[in-house]
């Protein structure tokens, strides 16, 4: 699989450029991004907003669903656990796989503040697309 050309895709799309995610490491079943809270990306509270954590978490296990060498993957099913908040800095948003069947993968994503504290923990079941 190249990695290269998964990582320029998903950098390449509005969404993920328009957020602000940045691509850390990609490899087979695990995949690290990161947001840097911003104004722009804030809640009324100044926090980090939770819809953007969502969308980071969704995207950092779609993208580890699609390091497994399918053509396309799509979210089935997500839940998340808010835990704490992020106020300022930049965070790493974790993909991992927990298990692959021929058409479903089960994830795991958390968020990592940088003083280490998780900050959201989520699984999801992703479809496969060979």
């Amino acid at each position: 699989m190249n990695f290269s050309s998964l990582i320029n895709e998903f950098e390449q799309s509005n969404f993920f450029k328009y957020i602000g995610f940045e691509c850390v490491s990609v490899e087979y079943g695990k995949v690290i991004i990161q947001i840097k809270k911003r104004p722009e990306i804030s809640n009324l509270k100044d926090m980090l907003h939770g819809g953007v954590i969502m969308s980071g978490l969704d995207i950092v296990m779609g993208i580890t669903s699609r390091s497994l060498g399918v053509k396309a993957a799509s979210t089935i099913q997500m839940e998340v656990k808010f835990l704490n908040s992020v106020f300022e800095g930049t965070s790493e948003i974790i993909g991992e796989l927990i298990h692959r069947s021929d058409h479903t993968a089960i994830l795991n994503g958390k968020v990592i503040d940088e003083q280490g504290n998780l900050i959201a923990y989520s699984t999801a079941t992703f479809r496969l697309y060979n």
